[in-house]
């Protein structure tokens, strides 16, 4: 989609000015034509208003509902993100008590799996791709952990733990890269965008003597609409676009516990 190859800054106000424009043209084409045939009483006014009422509730329903879960999965991405950091320092620190050379060699993969996060996953993710470089970084880190050879029942439960805790950092990572593709149905989008020219219709039938006072009400009520669909598109795909879930947990793991390793 091509409003996830623009930042923020220039998406945004396009968007906008599609939007209003497209709606204030809606109004420009129906004027004429309301000003013809709902000149005829009050019969036009009561009916348009029980009309725009009813969708106002109806689309602002649908449009409050769709947001609250396109937030939802952004969360929810969010979090799984964070989970998977958290179990990565978790290992990281267990494995500065395994006896070495394994403790070395999985502090050594652990680093190097974060790395690739960000370089690699990150940018494929963000293009929609699901990413398997990193699968070498987790059989590596899987290696180390079984050629432990545990001497005392202190490194038994050190083991233990380690086993424990890249078990949950297998889980977090298959999460995240399962919901590189979640989005919202093709079908609510259609929804949305046939709302939005509903929307842009029923105000433009709405009879206005002063066009300046019709197109400033078309206009703000069709840029409320737009900075709506715009936030809902940006939450929709979790790693692409200007609203995204960045990796900056496991930036955070490399500038703080990681930044003495090589």
């Amino acid at each position: 989609m091509w409003l996830y190859q623009l930042p923020m800054s220039v998406g945004m106000p396009l968007f906008i000015v599609i939007v209003v424009g497209g709606s204030c043209g809606i109004l420009l084409v129906l004027r004429r034509w309301v000003r013809r045939v709902g000149g005829q009483g009050e019969e036009w006014d009561r009916v348009l208003s029980y009309a725009v009422g009813a969708y106002g509730v109806f689309y602002g329903v649908t449009l409050a509902l769709i947001a609250a879960a396109a937030y939802g999965n952004f969360t929810e991405v969010d979090g799984i993100v964070l989970d998977e950091s958290s179990s990565l320092a978790s290992l990281y620190r267990t494995a500065a008590i395994l006896p070495e050379p394994q403790s070395t060699e999985l502090q050594q993969q652990i680093i190097a799996y974060t790395r690739n996060v960000i370089d690699v996953d990150w940018p494929m993710q963000a293009r929609l791709e699901i990413p398997v470089e990193t699968d070498a970084n987790i059989t590596a880190m899987q290696q180390a952990i079984a050629e432990v050879k545990p001497t005392t029942s202190a490194e038994v439960l050190y083991l233990e733990q380690s086993l424990n805790q890249f078990q949950l950092l297998v889980e977090n990572r298959r999460e995240r890269i399962a919901l590189t593709h979640l989005a919202l149905p093709n079908v609510l989008w259609i929804v949305l965008s046939v709302g939005a020219f509903l929307n842009a219709v029923l105000i433009g039938l709405i009879e206005v003597r002063n066009l300046r006072v019709h197109l400033l009400m078309a206009g703000m009520l069709a840029l409320f609409v737009a900075l709506l669909l715009y936030a809902i598109a940006g939450f929709d795909h979790a790693y692409a676009g200007p609203i995204a879930v960045t990796p900056e947990y496991f930036q955070d793991l490399l500038d703080g516990l990681f930044a003495d390793e090589p």
